[in-house]
């Protein structure tokens, strides 16, 4: 769409025409934020309200930090959360998070299936008196033991990377139904792969966490926040609290860094049976196949089909003849896992032998620290990362002249810029999963859609994890929840 007077433009997330009897819809939530109430802007009202009216999600919940929860505001978040609730329109929950240091658990999403739960807090320092009439779980071992004990409403959780990580040595399958592989804290594989390394059978979901009261949009600014806030898209019958609760304790739902790109995944065994994400499947004789589609909210570079820790394959919409003279250059990663994560990669890069023709930021999210031309062959940048990617893509003159060379605070690299191929030349800067790397692209950008089948072979005994991660141009990444293929 184009606003001929002032000039504005914009392009909407890709669109998906269904039949009335398709049997399950794609529904957007954002399962966590917080308000002025606890460490937000604005209040709970208006929360819900920008998350229907501007956010445009179709499911979403509040979560203030539970030891500044107060008996009356809760009681307030069942009242508020009950009177935006309208089955069609919008799914709310009532919920919380359960913030114990990790030392006791980490961080927890806790939601209820209707009103009426009872908070169980990791603890009550910052309550008026330090009084509740709700009994405390010190541990997410004793909350998920009474948030089974409490069982009228029925409850859910997922496991959350924020100021305090969450330790998966704690874990209910009954009750923890996901781990959040992205938010405004940044991007966390290693959660993940935490979960995926101890044999869990795990949904993967991601949510903003925002505190600006901008669920479903949730931007990080100038402020602390390293990433555009998550969303989570649920493959559902029905928008309604029964068919969404039934939903995700399938794992039938898949997460996006913020970005309403479009997932399908089915794994067909060679007698014909099918799968989707999250489901169960016995492989059986013979090689099963898994099927994928996506459609980018941008030009696709990457799908990434994996096992559990294992890549079994990348492919691209595109292939080596194809590439041309544009480079893209990205830094990634976290210090470490808890609060002090950030990692500064101020710095730029010289073009030595060839020119800039022109230069795109990648998640750049901070309008006051944009990328900077210095001349015809350089560029400076301010940029951090908290588990995620930012970097910039180059058009050049000439597309295989000259020596590329980048400095940040993390580490100065040089490379010749006809050595740059199809797969990344990776430089490890040691923290976590902190990397610079370089690699090429092909003139015309890629398309927004892609699919394929890949056969699956060398499957291990009892669980494989099979999932897809998709990257796009952009920065933007999506991840499906695994189909759980039993092997023989």
């Amino acid at each position: 769409a184009v606003d001929n007077r002032t000039g504005l433009s914009a392009r909407s997330n890709p669109i998906e025409v269904l039949a009335k009897d398709t049997p399950l819809g794609r529904y957007w939530a954002d399962f966590h934020g917080q308000t002025e109430e606890t460490v937000g802007t604005n209040s709970i009202e208006q929360y819900f309200a920008f998350a229907r009216n501007y956010g445009l999600l179709d499911i979403v919940a509040h979560q203030g930090n539970d030891f500044q929860v107060t008996d009356e505001f809760w009681a307030k978040v069942n009242r508020v959360t009950d009177a935006f609730h309208e089955p069609g329109r919008l799914v709310t929950f009532p919920g919380y998070e359960w913030s114990g240091n990790t030392p006791l658990g980490g961080d927890r999403n806790v939601y209820f299936v209707s009103e009426g739960g009872q908070i169980t807090r990791s603890c009550t320092d910052l309550l008026p008196g330090n009084h509740s009439a709700y009994a405390d779980s010190t541990t997410a071992t004793d909350l998920f033991r009474n948030l089974k004990v409490l069982e009228d409403p029925g409850s859910f959780a997922f496991a959350h990377v924020g100021g305090r990580y969450a330790d998966l040595s704690m874990h209910d399958p009954e009750i923890e139904l996901a781990v959040e592989v992205h938010s405004a804290w940044g991007t966390f594989e290693w959660l993940l792969e935490d979960a995926l390394r101890r044999g869990y059978r795990i949904g993967i979901c991601a949510n903003s966490d925002g505190h600006k009261c901008r669920p479903g949009a949730s931007y990080p600014g100038a402020g602390a926040f390293g990433s555009l806030g998550g969303l989570t898209c649920v493959l559902a019958p029905k928008l309604d609290r029964k068919s969404i609760v039934e939903a995700l304790k399938l794992r039938h739902f898949y997460a996006t860094t913020g970005n309403r790109s479009l997932m399908n995944v089915t794994l067909v065994t060679a007698d014909g049976r099918q799968a989707m994400m999250g489901d169960v499947v016995e492989a059986g004789a013979g090689t099963p196949h898994l099927h994928v589609r996506v459609v980018g909210t941008a030009p696709i570079e990457t799908v990434q089909v994996r096992n559990g820790l294992e890549v079994v394959k990348t492919l691209r919409p595109y292939s080596e003849a194809e590439l041309g003279g544009r480079i893209k250059i990205a830094w990634r990663g976290a210090a470490v896992r808890g609060r002090d994560r950030l990692v500064s990669w101020d710095g730029g890069l010289r073009l030595r032998g060839n020119a800039i023709l022109d230069a795109v930021p990648v998640n750049f999210w901070n309008a006051n620290q944009p990328l900077e031309r210095m001349g015809a062959n350089q560029l400076a940048w301010r940029s951090s990362t908290t588990g995620g990617v930012s970097g910039v893509i180059l058009t050049l003159d000439e597309p295989r002249e000259g020596l590329l060379e980048v400095v940040t605070h993390q580490r100065h690299v040089k490379c010749q810029v006809g050595s740059l191929g199809l797969d990344p030349m990776v430089w490890d800067c040691g923290g976590l999963h902190m990397k610079l790397d370089a690699y090429r692209l092909p003139d015309q950008q890629p398309t927004c859609e892609f699919s394929f089948r890949l056969p699956l072979t060398e499957l291990r005994q009892g669980d494989n994890a099979i999932y897809v991660r998709m990257t796009q141009e952009d920065g933007h990444m999506a991840w499906t929840s695994p189909v759980y293929l039993r092997g023989g």
